[in-house]
């Protein structure tokens, strides 16, 4: 046992992000949504403000705090790698990371492979703590402070990494079953004080396994004994998030029962990283440590470092599910290929506007293609569009349904209609049409409506003249577009149909 005289890593990540409530997951893509359109722009911090009030009149998962956004400012960047300040031509301007880009901001969100993928990277010492003010960069007291701390007590540590190498020498060296595997939150503060464990990114399994038996057998320090601090044991509920880890009433962390096979792989690979940022490398035996790490701080290197993209894609790919990695471009993301078995079709119920709709767990082994349509659900464009459908057709007098596969149907007294929205840009609106139709066809047929009426509810007007006339005479498949935030549009064949039932003026 090398327990430190006094607990000096009494913290692990941040309580600003509050993770635990169903529905932060929607709110994260919301955050990364307000930042993707800033992605690349001079840092214009009221202008943010302003979307984000604006979000937060709109959306129901907004968590207003009463300081200018302080937190989606800051926690979110610091602690989950959204967004990164860097400085061109004497300009400071705000990049959305590779990894929000790919995993929040794409036309299958996946909020877990974020997490994921991103906490396998966060790290103490960490470079985060910089802000910009009038185009003036500062660093963070208390950044400085906790940076100087860990160096000056040689703290090398990655919390989630620990974590995984915890369940891998369990279960490969003292052959605990998965479903056996728990790590008491107890246990989990002494590794992290101690200093056989914090000074190395990835602790030998030996190790760890002599001090958790070191803890059990030998007598503790006085700081010991006592209780996990509050504040380090309630900001594992993010560790919920990744799909390796559950929170077990407050006790300790347990490996997601939801696929524990799969709960391990990821944990396994995590296990294995060797990555860390190297920023301050050379900081550990500086005479002028103090001046280093704010130099390290200002230089923003760690925002470059703390994108999960950066990372080899032989470990992404172990990482993230049904994702064709060679295929990313940063701007949407490709379905992948899923081997899915027979499933009956569920039946429709009234659509909900505000139900929670970006918690999808990464792997689905019953039904993966029912995680990839429940993705693409969770694209914030794609909810305001089909919201808003729903909002019109309402207005018109009809009801409108859904199910997990369908967008929207609803019907006239005469007239059925199948509904199926994408989100879509100028490079990626010929692939959204064709997944679409496909889409549309299937539902179409399992729902046992073979008289509806099939619509394609875009974000943005395709450019390609001839897909007017290969979806309304080739196909027979009605389609629309949005042109502002209330208001769509179709070709002029479509509008009486489509006015009927309320989805164009």
């Amino acid at each position: 046992m090398s327990l430190t005289n006094t607990p000096i890593m009494n913290r692990f990540f941040s309580n600003k992000i509050e993770s635990s409530r169903a529905e932060w997951g929607d709110y994260l893509l919301e955050i990364a949504d307000v930042y993707s359109m800033f992605d690349g722009e001079d840092l214009d911090r009221n202008l943010i403000e302003d979307r984000f009030s604006s979000m937060s009149g709109r959306s129901p998962y907004a968590f207003r705090d009463f300081s200018n956004f302080r937190d989606e400012f800051g926690a979110y960047s610091c602690f989950l790698g959204v967004f990164h300040y860097k400085k061109i031509d004497g300009a400071w301007k705000l990049y959305l990371s590779k990894a929000a880009k790919h995993f929040l901001c794409s036309t299958e969100p996946d909020v877990e492979g974020f997490c994921r993928t991103q906490l396998s990277l966060y790290q103490y010492p960490n470079g985060a703590g910089a802000g910009i003010n009038k185009n003036i960069i500062h660093v963070q007291g208390n950044a400085k402070k906790c940076v100087v701390s860990d160096i000056r007590n040689h703290i090398r540590i990655n919390p989630l990494r620990l974590l995984c190498r915890i369940v891998v020498a369990f279960h490969e060296y003292l052959h605990v079953q998965l479903q056996d595997i728990f790590i008491p939150f107890k246990t989990i503060y002494l590794l992290f004080n101690d200093t056989s464990i914090n000074q190395q990114y990835s602790p030998p399994y030996d190790n760890i396994l002599s001090a958790i038996q070191s803890f059990e057998s030998l007598p503790l320090p006085d700081w010991a004994k006592k209780d996990v601090p509050q504040n380090f044991k309630r900001n594992f509920h993010i560790m919920s998030r990744t799909g390796i880890f559950s929170n077990n009433r407050n006790k300790g962390l347990r490996l997601d029962e939801r696929n524990l096979d799969k709960a391990y792989e990821y944990a396994k690979a995590i296990a294995s990283m060797t990555q860390h940022f190297i920023g301050f490398d050379q900081c550990y035996d500086s005479p002028q440590l103090e001046e280093d790490v704010k130099r390290v701080i200002e230089d923003m290197s760690w925002g470059e470092y703390y994108d999960a993209l950066s990372l080899p894609m032989s470990t992404l790919s172990l990482l993230s599910d049904n994702v064709a990695f060679a295929d990313i471009d940063f701007s949407t993301t490709p379905i992948g290929t899923v081997d899915a078995i027979d499933y009956s079709f569920p039946d429709l119920k009234a659509f909900q506007a505000n139900q929670i709709r970006a918690f999808v767990r990464s792997s689905n082994e019953t039904n993966p293609l029912e995680t990839l349509v429940r993705r693409e659900k969770a694209n914030r464009e794609h909810a305001r569009i089909l919201s808003m459908l729903a909002a019109n057709i309402r207005l018109k007098g009809y009801e409108a349904y859904e199910n997990t596969f369908i967008d929207l149907h609803s019907a006239t007294v005469s007239t059925k209609y199948i509904f199926e929205v994408k989100s879509n840009n100028s490079k990626n609106a010929l692939s959204q049409i064709r997944k679409a139709i496909a889409q549309l066809y299937e539902y179409r047929y399992r729902s046992e409506m073979n008289d509806a009426v099939l619509c394609i509810v875009l974000q943005q007007k395709p450019i390609q003249s001839w897909v007017e006339d290969y979806l309304l005479h080739d196909r027979g498949i009605l389609y629309c577009w949005l042109v502002d935030e209330v208001r769509l549009e179709c070709p002029s064949e479509c509008h009486d149909s489509l006015s009927e039932i309320g989805v164009v003026e």
